[in-house]
């Protein structure tokens, strides 16, 4: 049977270099996380690096690696550090054969919706800046920073039916996440200016793939609760919400290219240096509940305008009623499999994530100025996601 595509990684990339020696030392800030052990295993898969360093708060015993990460994330390549921190950093950047990190990839910071402001102050954009400033000191020629795309005003109609936000649209984050993103970006672009940082920064659509637990694995567990109860599972808003997503697979691959760019003259140029990351399927509410449908065989609808409008005035009460109603039902199914250790998959849902604002981002300059591709077979989400 042939291999899925969603199951592989990126179509191999690889480097100049023709010796080890030549091809770059890699160090992944927050290497454990979902991105960034996806990451490392790219690396690892298609021996890209000379040397990796993955770099976590949080040990590999408790970080729930599926076997496949066993050598990828194994413990000769890993330290436990907090690189928020400036008497860190020096123990993280200083690596035994006395060479320096050329690739930097920061896909640490807070994760979590709906934190408080000085959660996300000190988690994330203390964690950017501290890289940034390392990175400008010892003349790094890559520092890769993870951004999310919910940093763009939402979209007008015009500009979705066009294809989505530029890079160089209007911003006005629309999440607590997302304005300390946008914050840290701005720190980084003040230190390329001031110090000669070579930085490029993702801008990311909803990322998704094996062992996702965000937005697309919660919608899917909500849509299991219903199909147990034989319930419609009925969407706020509208069919035509854009919700962009990408896999993780091409998130990796975008990384990787975005490095090799920065630490070439064209970064140099470059007046702008974010890049969107999305596929090519425009997600968007409507085409997510006709897949959630099919696969678990249960109608999907959308509220209607008056039950949409109450929403839009109360959603902590709708979010909070949604909540009550499945939890429970929830845990009772995992009871009745068996399942004692649930980790951390659950249809929970955030007010943040259910925010009636388009996610629609055109990754064209991504693909023009990295040669970067969705991988054939991830064009789109669908049902083998």
């Amino acid at each position: 049977m042939a291999e899925a595509a969603n199951d592989r990684g990126p179509t191999p990339v690889s480097t100049p270099a023709t010796s080890s020696l030549e091809k770059p030392a890699v160090l992944i800030v927050g290497g454990l996380g979902y991105i960034g052990r996806f990451l490392a295993l790219h690396l690892h898969q298609n021996n890209l690096a000379s040397e990796v360093r993955l770099v976590d708060k949080v040990l590999p015993q408790l970080a729930r690696l599926a076997p496949e990460f066993t050598d990828a994330c194994s413990p000769d390549r890993f330290m436990q550090a907090d690189a928020s921190r400036e008497q860190s950093l020096s123990k993280i950047f200083t690596l035994s054969s006395g060479r320096e990190f050329s690739y930097v990839f920061n896909c640490g910071g807070e994760t979590r919706y709906s934190q408080d402001d000085s959660v996300y102050s000190a988690r994330s954009l203390a964690l950017s800046l501290a890289l940034g400033r390392e990175c400008a000191r010892r003349k790094t020629p890559a520092l890769v920073e993870f951004g999310t795309g919910m940093v763009y005003k939402s979209p007008s109609s015009s500009t979705i039916s066009s294809g989505g936000c530029k890079e160089s649209a209007p911003l006005k984050p629309w999440l607590k996440i997302a304005k300390y993103k946008l914050q840290a970006e701005e720190g980084l672009e003040k230190l390329a200016k001031e110090e000669g940082l070579r930085y490029a920064v993702l801008r990311l659509a909803h990322v998704y793939g094996p062992y996702d637990v965000g937005y697309l694995a919660r919608a899917l567990c909500l849509a299991r609760v219903y199909q147990s109860q034989g319930r419609e599972m009925k969407w706020l808003w509208g069919k035509e919400l854009r919700v962009n997503t990408v896999h993780v697979w091409d998130v990796c691959h975008a990384a990787w290219l975005a490095a090799g760019w920065c630490a070439t003259n064209a970064h140099s140029a470059a007046p702008i240096r974010a890049f969107n990351v999305a596929d090519k399927g425009d997600t968007s509410q409507g085409k997510l509940a006709a897949i959630f449908g099919s696969i678990f065989n249960i109608p999907t609808g959308f509220q209607g305008t008056l039950v949409s409008s109450f929403a839009r005035f109360n959603l902590d009460s709708v979010v909070d009623d949604v909540n009550e109603d499945i939890l429970q039902p929830w845990a009772d199914l995992l009871k009745d499999k068996g399942i004692t250790k649930p980790g951390p998959l659950s249809p929970f849902m955030e007010k943040e994530l259910l925010k009636d604002c388009d996610l629609c981002l055109d990754p064209g300059r991504a693909v023009e100025l990295l040669g970067w591709r969705v991988e054939p077979g991830r064009e789109a989400v669908g049902e083998d996601a």
